[in-house]
Parts: structure tokens; C-alpha cells; sequence
């Protein structure tokens, strides 16, 4: 009996597929929520605009709603931006009265193993994407700062914007343990010839997170 795919493939496969497969087959359900869009679990909300960008659909792939995603475009001709936010379970520990500094090891090393997961989907769903950087990062919200993960690659998507074959830059950000439990991660996509860097920032930066703090 075949296994079900896990929840990271069938990001990929909402990604790469959301408008050829049957939704049902994917096994997801896309949404086109009026106004503000709360995930309920997490407590993350998604406005309809983040500065120039639209949001297009939220997909749950999970029943419960713990695993979500929202998507965002910037249409501008030529400089397009696909900016997909996820919100989705960080990695369990089980921890009975260990020390907070051993806590934090164990959540760094824990991240850095899903951020390797990221890294495959990628690699897996092109495989002509070459590494260009990957680097340890930072963000700032809401007063605190997050430590995270960040690779960019170069690859060929097929089809964007209209377009096909478009040399394109895909970034991954990936940031572990937000309100203690859950991992908020970015996948980007826009022209190769294209500096988006500073729209990036802008919208990483003003679309707040909205997960309550971990109480301690």
C-alpha cells in the first residue's frame, strides 16, 4: 500500500501544481477568504495587502488548519514577485526538567534539519536549481528578534506570470519555534535579472507575525 505524502510534498505539489491536478487530488483545500485571514491555530493573520502585494489564495493541508500557507503576488510587468508565507508545526521535544540552554540546542539543531527538508522540496521540484547562497539570518518582530535559515538558488521556472522558461532567483526563509511551537517560512520567487530585495525586506518586515509569544 502506498504511503499518503507527507505534508512538506504536498506543499510542493500545491507550488508546482495548484492549476493542472484536481485540488482533491492533492489532498488540500484552497481558500479565497473576503478580508483579513486568520489561521486559527496559530493565531497568524494574513491582510488582503502587504504593501504592493495582493494576496492570492490561503491553502490549508491540514484538516485542523495547523499547516497553512498564503499566497502573495507583486504583479508589476517583468518584475513579478511570488511570495508564499507558511505557517506550519516546528519540531516536537519532549523535555521534562531540562535546562533552558539545552532547550535551545536541541530546537537549533531541530530547526536546521527542517530547514534541510526546505532545501530538498526545492531540489527536488527543480532539479536544475543551483545553490547561490546559504546563510544563517535574522528578523525582527514585534520587539523580538528570530534566528533563521536562508538558501537561494537559480533555476528555470517553467511557467510564471504568463511567461515560460523565465531564468528566476527562489529564496527560503525559514524561522523555528515562533510562540515556541511553530515555524513560519517563505519561499520566493521572482526574475533573475531582477533585484527584489528590497520589496522582500519590506514585506517581511511589515507583515506582522500574530502568533501569541511562548509563555514561560
Amino acid at each position: 500500500m502506498r504511503a499518503a505524502p507527507s505534508m512538506s510534498v504536498l506543499r510542493v505539489l500545491a507550488a508546482l501544481a495548484l492549476f493542472v491536478l484536481p485540488r482533491a487530488a492533492l489532498g488540500l483545500e484552497v481558500m479565497h477568504p473576503g478580508g483579513s485571514y486568520t489561521q486559527a491555530p496559530t493565531g497568524m493573520t494574513y491582510p488582503e495587502t502587504v504593501d504592493q502585494f495582493r494576496r492570492v489564495n490561503v491553502i490549508r493541508y491540514k484538516p485542523d488548519g495547523s499547516d497553512e500557507s498564503a499566497g502573495y503576488n507583486d504583479v508589476t510587468p517583468m518584475h513579478e514577485i511570488n511570495m508564499t508565507v507558511y505557517v506550519f508545526p516546528s519540531p516536537s521535544i519532549i523535555s521534562i526538567g531540562s535546562p533552558q540552554s539545552v532547550i535551545e540546542d536541541t530546537r537549533q539543531r531541530l530547526c536546521r534539519d527542517q530547514y534541510e527538508t526546505v532545501q530538498r522540496e526545492i531540489e527536488g521540484a527543480h532539479p536544475d536549481a543551483v545553490l547561490v547562497e546559504k546563510k544563517d539570518i535574522s528578523l525582527t518582530q514585534t520587539g523580538m528578534t528570530h534566528t533563521g535559515h536562508f538558501a537561494s538558488y537559480d533555476l528555470t521556472n517553467a511557467k510564471f506570470f504568463g511567461r515560460a522558461d523565465v531564468p528566476s532567483r527562489s529564496e527560503a526563509y525559514l524561522y523555528c519555534y515562533v510562540g515556541g511551537k511553530w515555524s513560519v517560512e517563505y519561499r520566493i520567487d521572482h526574475p533573475r535579472d531582477f533585484d527584489a530585495g528590497v520589496a522582500i525586506a519590506r514585506f517581511m518586515q511589515d507583515l506582522a507575525w500574530t502568533i501569541p509569544p511562548e509563555q514561560n
